[in-house]
């Protein structure tokens, strides 16, 4: 269904084109005016009036537009993309008339041709090589696109035939580095540009990238390359694939050089995480985003790892703290753990710990510690030894030797490494303590981090609502007015952000664990979720495969887990409501569920399959 475009749209886009010039257009882009131009043809189409009038009312509600369509025309890349010059042609034709009554229509159907004319004899230019190709015997496309393969193959030959070692006065020894002037460089660069539209442009990218200048510090590939290359890389983590595909080692080259492709790199990833594959599991967000060897590349450079680590800060700062920021800093870190994991035994990366400061080190090694195969006891150790460490900085606060940047520093290590912090809710819920819970300094940590004065109040409450959730999961008949009155009651006596943020993970398990949790589900993510109207049938899915998840995550086996095959009967019943929702719906609204259910399906088949096995391991 196409939305009414009016002049203000018309204007903006006008501007837009205007500002690209001739310059070449981003993927997102093109696609974005792809929908404009659509949606512009049917809004001129669909208005209701008279043909003999349309022309002249139709220029008046939009005076701009026939600028706009002559810097379409004028523009290579627009024409060059058929879909798009499709559009502008169909744009144009309605400026034209069969048979002109009036000086108008004549001069508005010349203006018309003239633009088709002009966009046409692009396509019909002589090409210059072609009577050098049909005295060959080639056809000419093959023949341009084989000599330029060649060309992209003799240069990047070339750049490898330079001495690949140089001396470096700084370092005082031969270093491995290929040089050239700046200013040939930056030349060969530009000149390379056109060549990396070509099959097998990566030798020469690879080439180039291995180059520095000899006689500058600044940057000597033209930025025009360099751009080029980023736009190569846009599509990687939203559609699996490049346009050019480049080795970790180019990769790898082009972020160490190039602060702005790394930026690109991490703003891609993202996008993609929040915008476009917001449903993605946990154990597929980690294998995406670890698939462009970007934790590798952190784990081998400690440049690259500091400039991902300072854009992700700047996302949470900017977000103050945004879920989905820190469920991909969370995806990140484990992304990073496992890729080191990977290749610790190779000795290609160096210890995590090694990149934070010395004094937080301890800190981290705990809570790098894997889950696997440790008991609730195990875990209840491991949560005290964390505690005492956050007790011993909260000391340190109190006698005024640490500042407050330092203890921001400290919180951003804690969320990047949760899984422990979760672990501890769940100690909440399961293990056996009488007046304090393990991982509780943690836990107020996690949520007070530059207000230390306020622990003692919120371990109370937390202690409260742990000590009543307990009897919960423990008791046979589930009263859903006993978990609203204790939920309520810590609500009341602490901020609600803080006490929601522990809550909803806290619900998350109480339904894996209560044999009744299941069967009010619907109540739970209504509070879980602060719903003020019932949790639609999406949300109740997406809470479920989340719990699932989160299960899996802290190494939750079935021996925990009080009704599996109740759950995955349930997450059968909502995924049929889904598909007859989608059925029921109306053709636009139809679109929007399919997209929403395909996604959140994707990682319903993960969770059947880890409660299926749980039930079986029972």
């Amino acid at each position: 269904m196409s939305l009414e475009i009016n002049n203000e749209d018309l204007e903006t886009w006008r501007a837009k084109v205007a500002e690209y010039g001739n310059r070449v257009w981003e993927s997102h882009n093109l696609a974005e005016l792809k929908i404009f131009l659509s949606n512009l043809q049917q809004t001129i189409l669909n208005s209701k009036i008279n043909d003999d009038l349309k022309l002249a009312v139709n220029l008046k509600r939009f005076p701009n537009l026939g600028q706009f369509l002559a810097d379409l025309c004028n523009s290579n890349d627009i024409v060059l993309n058929s879909e798009i010059y499709d559009l502008v042609m169909r744009c144009v034709l309605l400026w034209s008339v069969k048979n002109p009554t009036n000086a108008f229509e004549e001069k508005s159907t010349s203006w018309a041709r003239t633009q088709i004319r002009k966009t046409v004899s692009y396509y019909k230019q002589e090409d210059p090589c072609s009577t050098l190709a049909h005295t060959i015997g080639c056809n000419p496309d093959k023949y341009n696109s084989e000599s330029c393969n060649k060309i992209s193959k003799e240069i990047s030959v070339k750049l490898q035939d330079l001495p690949p070692y140089t001396w470096d006065n700084i370092a005082g020894m031969m270093l491995p580095c290929r040089s050239m002037s700046c200013e040939a460089l930056r030349a060969l660069s530009l000149r390379c540009v056109p060549l990396l539209k070509v099959p097998g442009s990566h030798h020469i990218i690879e080439s180039l990238l291995a180059c520095h200048a000899s006689d500058s510090t600044m940057e000597p590939l033209h930025p025009g390359f360099l751009d080029a290359v980023i736009e190569s890389q846009c599509n990687a983590y939203s559609d699996g694939q490049c346009s050019i595909e480049l080795s970790y080692h180019c990769q790898t080259a082009l972020w160490n050089r190039y602060l702005p492709a790394l930026e690109r790199e991490v703003i891609s990833l993202v996008k993609t995480l929040i915008k476009r594959q917001p449903w993605l599991s946990r154990e597929h967000a980690v294998t995406l985003i670890n698939s462009r060897f970007l934790p590798l590349a952190c784990l081998e450079n400690p440049t690259i790892y500091a400039a991902v680590d300072n854009i992700l800060q700047a996302f949470v700062e900017n977000t103050q703290g945004s879920p989905d920021v820190l469920r991909i800093m969370d995806y990140f870190s484990q992304a990073l753990l496992q890729c080191s994991n990977d290749h610790t035994a190779q000795k290609k990366s160096s210890s995590i710990c090694h990149m934070y400061p010395l004094q937080y080190r301890s800190l981290v090694n705990l809570l790098l510690i894997s889950l696997q195969g440790l008991s609730i006891q195990s875990c209840c150790l491991h949560l005290h030894h964390i505690d005492n460490i956050l007790n011993e900085i909260t000391n340190t606060f109190s006698q005024h030797q640490m500042n407050q940047q330092e203890l921001y520093d400290l919180w951003l290590i804690l969320i990047k490494w949760p899984t422990w912090y979760y672990k501890a809710i769940e100690m909440i819920l399961i293990a056996d303590w009488n007046q304090k819970p393990p991982g509780l300094e943690m836990i107020c940590w996690f949520n007070y981090p530059l207000h230390s004065e306020k622990h003692d109040y919120f371990k109370k409450i937390m202690t409260s609502l742990g000590g009543s959730l307990r009897q919960l999961v423990k008791q046979s008949n589930f009263l859903m007015t006993d978990l609203k009155d204790a939920v309520l009651l810590a609500n009341q006596n602490a901020e609600c952000s803080q006490v929601m943020n522990v809550i909803q993970p806290m619900c998350q398990m109480l339904v894996m664990y209560s044999k009744e949790g299941c069967k009010v589900l619907q109540h739970i993510v209504d509070m879980a979720l602060q719903n003020k109207g019932d949790a639609n049938v999406t949300q109740q899915l997406q809470f479920l495969v989340d719990a699932v998840e989160l299960m899996y995550h802290l190494n939750s086996h079935s021996k925990c887990i009080a009704s599996s095959h109740i759950i995955v009967k349930q997450l059968q019943d909502l995924k049929k409501t889904c598909l007859d929702n989608i059925l029921s719906a109306g053709d636009r609204d139809r679109t929007l569920l399919r997209w929403e259910t395909d996604q959140i399906l994707q990682s319903c088949g993960f969770a059947e399959r880890c409660l299926q096995k749980w039930s079986v391991n029972k």
